[in-house]
């Protein structure tokens, strides 16, 4: 294995009067170095300017110029205005931005990724998600003193560091009052991924509006998806089904309202005549090759959500000054597009 000007690791070895096998051992951060034989090892690799790859140049340096993402399934639509916020702002920063998706939310890959990037991997962590089972991995966050984090969407108060969120029980209650504002008084609500602390704050909101308006919620009002938002489809259908359905139908977020209209039109129902159905997200691509009306929604700034948080990191890890933490909440606002219209059932 060569490095520049031809300097193998035998030389570094031989300069540093270690074997070669502890050269790759430092260069790969892999298990225990003394401290002063691994000082030995980078002061060697600084002189004579061996440079295997980019994690040697960033072990010399304590730095890698990367910023390590971990969202649950990168594959999902819903992320992409935000993946495109953090790619703009890495171009317009001197750091690259490392992926690591997590199918499923799940916490033992979630955790694991963690683990991997915070041994030197990267100089900056951004967590996004509010599975509420990601105990174990906030814990660990907690207890890595020497990296910054952002986490987007958790506001996990066990954990001292910078955050940003959406406003989802504002949101939320903004867009059952725009539904009331329609005229709408049988609304009902399709609650997301019960395992998500954004599901339980747009539950919270949609409750709270009903209540401000005096009006008493059906239990059959509030149906719960599985993890799957496909399961919207078959939760849209129990209400159409009641004695008494719904005029219009709030869903936590764009993916599941756009299997809530499928439902409606599969049944011969008219969306917004016969059902007005609302979303929250605002996505720019839907699952499934959606191609139904546009969808009503609560848009949260995704975009630059995604450009901050790159902006933040970057600013705090070039910065020779301590840095408060940040806690931002972003604000969100109702667009209207084709499934909401004014209620015509008393």
């Amino acid at each position: 294995m060569k490095g520049r000007k031809g300097v193998s690791i035998v030389d570094v070895a031989r300069e540093a009067k270690v074997s070669a096998a502890t050269v790759s051992r430092v260069v790969n951060n892999i298990d225990k170095v003394k401290p002063e034989v691994r000082q030995k090892v980078l002061d060697a690799i600084r002189d004579l300017g061996y440079s295997p790859n980019h994690a040697a140049r960033a072990l010399v340096k304590k730095r890698s110029n990367c910023i390590g993402i971990v969202v649950n399934n990168l594959h999902d639509p819903f992320f992409h205005d935000l993946i495109k916020g953090f790619e703009m702002s890495a171009q317009q920063t001197s750091y690259a931005v490392m992926f690591c998706s997590v199918l499923g939310g799940d916490v033992a890959s979630k955790e694991q990724y963690v683990r991997y990037l915070t041994n030197g991997v990267v100089d900056a962590v951004i967590l996004y998600g509010s599975y509420l089972s990601d105990k174990s991995v906030i814990n660990y966050l907690k207890d890595t003193q020497d990296i910054d984090y952002v986490m987007i969407e958790n506001d996990a108060e066990e954990l001292n560091c910078n955050k940003l969120l959406i406003d989802n029980f504002g949101g939320a209650k903004k867009a059952v009052e725009y539904l009331l504002q329609k005229g709408h008084r049988k609304i009902a609500h399709i609650c997301g991924n019960p395992n998500k602390k954004v599901s339980r704050e747009r539950l919270d909101g949609y409750l709270e509006a009903m209540k401000n308006a005096g009006i008493e919620v059906d239990e059959r009002y509030v149906q719960c998806t599985s993890t799957d938002y496909r399961s919207g489809y078959a939760c849209a259908n129990a209400l159409f089904d009641l004695k008494q359905p719904p005029t219009a139908i709030f869903c936590s977020d764009d993916a599941i309202a756009s299997f809530a209209v499928r439902a409606a039109l599969d049944r011969g129902l008219r969306v917004p005549e016969d059902i007005s159905v609302m979303g929250f997200d605002n996505q720019t691509i839907l699952p499934d090759h959606y191609r139904g009306p546009d969808i009503t929604s609560v848009n949260q700034p995704l975009y630059k959500i995604g450009m901050d948080s790159v902006k933040l990191l970057s600013e705090r890890l070039n910065s020779d000054e301590e840095m408060e933490l940040v806690r931002k909440i972003y604000q969100t606002e109702i667009v209207e597009k084709e499934t909401v219209t004014e209620c015509k059932v008393e």
